[in-house]
This record gives structure tokens, sequence and C-alpha cells, in this order.
């Protein structure tokens, strides 16, 4: 529960007749349980309360995350980061997570304002493909907050298990641009079965399917922070360069920027065929979508600031003619006098 008061769990506890089991750091979520169950805190941060439920009306223990996320976009990161933690320690657990995420998944949470929100939807968006995240919907309002006419829906629940028990697949086509994917598939299919004609196939398809959800999560990994991760990369490289402007150090840099374009094709693949599947549920308004995504995409390569010689330079033209410099003393062959 959302308490909206001073913290006093003992009052509550008898006017509820449930058992209090905690708070998130702040105090803004409490959780409390009917007698005979049990709520077990595994995670608590200043933006999430996460645990295990159990109950013995329940079959199997059920993960719990309560949420009071920040005000700001750049707060939240660091919530959706946490989620994405959890996601890989849960192994296909049961987990439902809910309360005040303080943001909009699609402009149809939103009335009374225009306001640009479109870069902080992305994010929200991103975080929930990547545990895939399905919402079961609500009841009643279809927003959960409003101030001076504007409305919002900044709270609800979400669920990382497929109703009827397993989660849905589906292939990534960015999948089949890692050097690794054609030997993987071909390795798994070509194992033999000890089963013949349509048995054989079903096995193979249902052992491959097992196959790609391992190589994803352990080889290939999330798209997302892969990219983050090869930018700090490119950083280093160019840093050593600088310090040591050998052959060695200028393969690297290549190394790492073919990396990061290889990394940007396959993230392009992923938000295309979101938008495609979001197509076939929602028409042409997903368009606006794709459209975000790609203009995100072009503020990040865009280069808003360089180091060079000990000076931080954020002018485009300086950084352009610093550029020029760079690679002309680089290229151009200099000889004695």
């Amino acid at each position: 529960m959302e308490p909206l008061t001073t913290p006093n769990p003992d009052k509550f506890s008898k006017k509820l007749g449930l058992i209090y089991k905690g708070s998130i750091i702040n105090g803004k979520i409490w959780i409390f349980v009917e007698e005979g169950a049990n709520f077990e805190v595994g995670d608590d941060s200043e933006q999430l309360l996460h645990g295990r439920l159990t109950c013995p009306r329940l079959p199997t223990p059920i993960e719990i995350s309560a949420v009071y996320a920040k005000f700001t976009r750049g707060e939240r990161l660091a919530l959706w980061d946490k989620i994405r933690d959890i996601t890989q320690m849960l192994e296909g657990r049961p987990w439902f997570i809910r309360e005040d995420f303080h943001t909009i998944l699609s402009t149809r949470d939103r009335t009374g304002s225009d306001t640009n929100r479109k870069v902080e939807m992305v994010n929200f968006a991103e975080a929930i493909e990547d545990c895939r995240f399905l919402d079961p919907g609500f009841d009643g309002s279809d927003y959960t907050w409003a101030k001076n006419g504007l409305m919002e829906r900044l709270d609800r629940v979400l669920n990382a298990e497929q109703p009827g028990g397993g989660r849905a697949f589906r292939f990534q086509n960015m999948w089949v641009r890692h050097e690794g994917f054609a030997d993987m598939v071909r390795g798994d299919w070509m194992a033999p079965t000890e089963a013949t004609g349509l048995l054989n196939l079903k096995i193979k398809l249902a052992r491959i399917k097992q196959t790609f959800k391992w190589w994803n999560r352990e080889v290939f990994g999330n798209i997302h922070a892969n990219l983050k991760a090869c930018e700090k990369n490119i950083v280093v490289a160019q840093s050593e360069f600088e310090g040591d402007p050998s052959a060695r150090n200028r393969m690297e840099i290549n190394k790492q920027i073919a990396e990061y374009v290889l990394l940007l094709k396959m993230e392009e693949d992923f938000w295309r065929q979101k938008a495609a599947l979001r197509w076939l549920e929602e028409g042409d308004k997903n368009t606006r979508f794709y459209q975000s995504w790609v203009k995100q995409k072009r503020i990040r390569l865009r280069i808003h600031k360089i180091n060079a010689n000990g000076k931080e330079l954020t002018d485009d033209l300086e950084i352009r003619d610093s550029a020029v410099e760079f690679y002309q003393n680089l290229l151009v062959p200099t000889y004695p006098e």
C-alpha cells in the first residue's frame, strides 16, 4: 500500500488485520501480508522494494516488486537498470511489479497537457521489452493521478509470466548478425534426437527454442547494454591512442568502432521488428514510436564534445577542425627537410 501518511505500521496492521513486513527505504510503500503468508525482502533501494511472497493458497512462491519511482527521467534510469538486474536473477519465476512508476507508457496515458515526453516513454518501453513484461490491463478509471486538469496513468501492474504458464518465445532478427549465430544453430540442429519423422522435428524445434533463450541470455546479451559498453570501450581506446599513437592502438579504435556500427545495426533490427509487431496491433499510429527512436539514435550518434590535447571542445566548428587536423597528422606523411 501507498500510505501517504506518517509511518505507523502497527496502527495499520490492527486496522487491516494484516501483518506488516517492511517498507521501501523512503517509506512511501508498505508491505502487508495475511496471516500464514510471508514476504522475504530480497532487495531494498530508493525506488524499489523486491521480495518473495509465499502463501498457503499459492502453489508456488511469487516474486513481488513495489515501485515508487523518482520524479525525473535521469533518476528513473537507475530504476530501469535495477529492474533489468532483478530479471537476470529470477530464472523464470512468476513476477509481479506494481505501484507508482511516475511516468507514462504512451500518449493515451495522459490528458490535459501536450508536453513532449517521448524520450522517457521510450526509456520505459525499453525496460518493459528487456524484461519481457506484460500489462494485464486494469479496471476503473483510465488515470491514477490528477492535478489542475492534468490526468495521468502513473500506477500500473506488470506481469513477467505469460498467462497459462511459460513465456512467449519470439525470434529476434538481430541475432543473425552475430558472428557465432549460424554455427550455434547448425550444431544444435544437427545433434541427434533418437527419434524419426515428425517427432524428430518436434524435438528439434523445442530444443532449439531453449538453446536460443540460453544463447540470448549468456552470449548475445542485452543489445542496449552492449551498446553502452561499446561506447565506453571506444572512449578508452581513443584515450590510449592519444597517449600512444601506435599502429596497435589505432587498430583497437577501428575494431571498437566496427563493433559499435554492428551493434547499431542490430539495435535497428530490434526496433524495426518491434515497430512491425506494434503496427499489426495499432496500425499507422505506431509509426510515431519508431520515428521517436530514430530521432534519439541521431542524437546519440552526434558528437557533443571531445578532449583534444588536454582541452575539452564543445563547439561544433572546433570539433570539426580538430578532427580534420588529427587525421591530417595521422595520414599525411611527413618528410625530413
